[in-house]
């Protein structure tokens, strides 16, 4: 009799809907070792999670849908109620694989007795070979609620020919990123789940300190390759959870809360400037395929400036809207396929 898998694949919304089924798709093609999967969907639209629901027919999946757009780590923490086995690898629901990509994140947990392993990661179409980040490090400094805080993703936005070879070996870092994430199993038993307080950001940088701080180490396995494919493009229906996911309201809770966490100096919330600035170039990225070619550079600039100006309104007003009569947290379960030996089979209910 076979020996029953050694991981969990929990997949989760990181920004939109659209690219999910695409991405389970090279998740099946391309993952050679056998896993459990769990996949938890944030109130897509109905038809998606439809076709969510398909697949998870087809390929025997656990398919969780959550009855409203929740953070990342809420997602992550319901998965986790239906994960099974010695690991956990956490993804987002719009990566793409490489062949194989798991064999070595697993091989490096075992030989290394690594509590968390993160693979090279890159971003958009893997043919252009774009770095997100090969390891990465973090530092704190100076004293409790004053400390400037750190982080560094090694190579990030570089080509990967640009990369010295001695870079990419297997090696201990400091964090590895949600994209792609094995985690012991143990070690979430032992440091907790993800912190809720964190919406938007900073989740990864959570986790690994707190593995670190309980005595775990974190580790590079550059064996190991997928991507990360950043929009644009949205479909129209994405943009509702994505202004909610990357909004000023949860970006300065995010901040507020890590840096009160870490003893960080309280101007780190100006960091929400930042955040901001990504989701309006996204945004607008979108947008400019709608614009006339009458505009030219110029014109496209003068709206790109006023788009700026009203966004963060829109935003607020969109949030607003979306939070107003929240029900209460509450989700159901599709098993697919073959039902025996499934994860409990319980509707989900508010904690």
């Amino acid at each position: 009799m076979d020996s029953p898998p050694r991981v969990t694949a929990v997949i989760t919304s990181r920004e939109r809907f659209s690219w999910a089924e695409e991405s389970l798709d090279s998740f099946y093609a391309r993952t050679d070792v056998p896993c459990h999967v769990v996949y938890v969907d944030v109130n897509s639209p109905r038809d998606r999670w439809a076709r969510l629901r398909a697949l998870s027919d087809v390929h025997g999946f656990t398919a969780v849908r959550v009855n409203k757009y929740v953070s990342p780590n809420c997602a992550r923490n319901i998965g986790l109620r239906y994960a099974r086995g010695e690991y956990v690898v956490f993804l987002d629901n719009d990566v793409e694989y490489t062949p194989g990509w798991l064999g070595p994140l697993v091989a490096c947990a075992d030989e290394e007795a690594a509590a968390m392993v993160g693979p090279l990661y890159l971003h958009g179409p893997l043919d252009e070979q774009t770095v997100h980040m090969a390891g990465g490090d973090m530092e704190f400094s100076g004293v409790w609620g004053t400390r400037d805080f750190t982080q560094t993703q090694r190579y990030y936005t570089k080509h990967l020919s640009e990369v010295p070879e001695e870079e990419l070996r297997r090696g201990r870092c400091d964090i590895i990123e949600f994209h792609c994430a094995l985690v012991r199993r143990s070690v979430i038993d032992r440091v907790g789940g993800m912190d809720e307080g964190l919406l938007t950001t900073r989740e990864h940088l959570d986790f690994s300190q707190r593995v670190l701080d309980a005595g775990g180490t974190v580790w590079f396995e550059p064996a190991s390759v997928i991507t990360y494919r950043m929009p644009p493009p949205f479909a129209r229906d994405d943009l509702p959870y994505f202004m909610l996911r990357w909004s000023d309201a949860w970006t300065a809770r995010t901040l507020r809360h890590f840096a009160a966490k870490y003893g960080i100096r309280p101007e780190y919330v100006e960091r929400v400037a930042k955040n901001r600035k990504g989701r309006q170039w996204l945004l607008f990225e979108q947008l400019k395929r709608y614009l006339p070619d009458s505009l030219g550079p110029a014109g496209t600039e003068a709206v790109k400036r006023v788009f700026q100006k009203v966004e963060p309104v829109g935003n607020r007003l969109l949030v607003e809207l979306l939070t107003r009569r929240e029900p209460p947290l509450d989700w159901h379960v599709h098993h697919g396929g073959d039902r025996a030996g499934a994860a409990p089979a319980a509707a989900g209910a508010a904690r």
